[in-house]
């Protein structure tokens, strides 16, 4: 079958029996499970989709045809392997005993002179990420995110941080489209990047289901989080 890579924007977790593909051009999410996954750490160490033995040579064949057509794997003339997927906190089924936040906590009193801003931050992420094809929405936000930061020159003050957040989530509340994780996080970034202040920016998957969330972080701490958040194993920060 050849040679085979993925690409840089693709980042991979290993949850145990599935492992979690993202590509951070598209967005796009592909889960394998079970020999799937085998298969997938086994041609990272390689490149040469002869090696693995996790799957018999059809079902190799029609997976690396499906990852293809996703974007996700690109032929070449020679082996080029790729990191393995990054050890994550493994699927642990709750049955129903671990509790997840379903709505919003409330959002404390702002000072009035930061809406405006938040505002600004909030229209300026919603414009990157609607104008332009939707296939490569994620790859202009992360653009957008690493141009912010590059503009910072100090860590952002806890007291800012949470300022910003509870701004950007006031005023998504009025915002006519989706404000959800991936677009506060993104604002937060943008607002601070105003007064040359930075945080971390952290996407990362969950099991339990398997899910995405974005958050942002000054160091090494969630901001304005739910404990929930600390069951995501993060795959790309900025």
């Amino acid at each position: 079958m050849g040679y085979v890579t993925t690409h840089e924007h693709v980042s991979t977790v290993d949850l145990g029996p599935a492992t979690v593909l993202v590509d951070y051009r598209t967005g796009g999410v592909k889960v394998l499970s079970g020999p799937s996954a085998r298969w997938w750490t086994e041609l990272a160490t390689t490149g040469d989709t002869a090696t693995p033995t996790a799957l018999d040579e059809p079902s190799a064949q029609a997976l690396t045809g499906q990852l293809q057509a996703a974007g996700l794997l690109i032929t070449g003339e020679s082996p080029r392997p790729w990191p393995v997927p990054t050890t994550g906190r493994p699927i642990v089924p709750s049955w129903g005993t671990q509790e997840v936040q379903a709505g919003r906590t409330p959002i404390p009193p702002v000072r009035y002179r930061a809406l405006p801003l938040a505002a600004l931050a909030l229209a300026g992420v919603l414009t990157v990420a609607h104008t332009g094809p939707a296939r490569t929405r994620m790859a202009r936000l992360t653009r957008l995110i690493r141009w912010a930061t590059l503009r910072t020159v100090r860590p952002a003050m806890i007291e800012r941080a949470l300022e910003a957040i509870h701004a950007i989530r006031r005023v998504g509340m009025l915002a006519p489209g989706r404000v959800a994780c991936l677009e506060e996080s993104s604002a937060v970034v943008l607002m601070l990047a105003a007064y040359r202040q930075r945080v971390t920016w952290c996407h990362g998957v969950a099991a339990d289901p398997i899910r995405l969330h974005a958050w942002v972080e000054t160091d090494g701490q969630p901001i304005a989080e739910p404990a929930s958040t600390s069951r995501y194993t993060p795959l790309r920060t900025i």
